[in-house]
């Protein structure tokens, strides 16, 4: 199963409500990255050998690009379109049940 790192921009309600779900996952907070760039975000997900959760699509494309640009790999990058928390826990444990390996690739739930 893919674990998840959620950044900062994810409501923290949605870690709760993933791990009652069984979904390995962590949280800036947790991890003590709050206020930590993108950049220093997702070097945290890589170590932590986590897919990068995040709404913020703009940032996060450009560092999906630059990683391809430059053969790095990393453990997979979700954009996470903002819904009602209730329904992005539903989706993201649909699509982190389905798929078992994300790395180097970038998906929209």
């Amino acid at each position: 199963m893919v674990k998840l790192y959620l950044d900062e921009d994810v409501n923290i309600l949605l870690a709760k409500l993933l791990k009652a779900k069984n979904i390995l996952n962590e949280t800036t907070q947790e991890s003590g990255m709050l206020g930590k760039s993108d950049l220093e975000q997702m070097g945290y997900a890589i170590k932590s050998e986590a897919a990068l959760v995040t709404h913020n699509r703009v940032h996060f494309e450009k560092i999906y690009e630059d990683y391809i640009y430059h053969q790095k790999n990393h453990n997979g990058i979700i954009i996470l379109i903002r819904r009602e928390a209730y329904v992005m826990a539903n989706r993201l444990a649909k699509f982190v049940l389905s798929h078992h390996e994300i790395k180097n690739q970038l998906w929209y739930v």
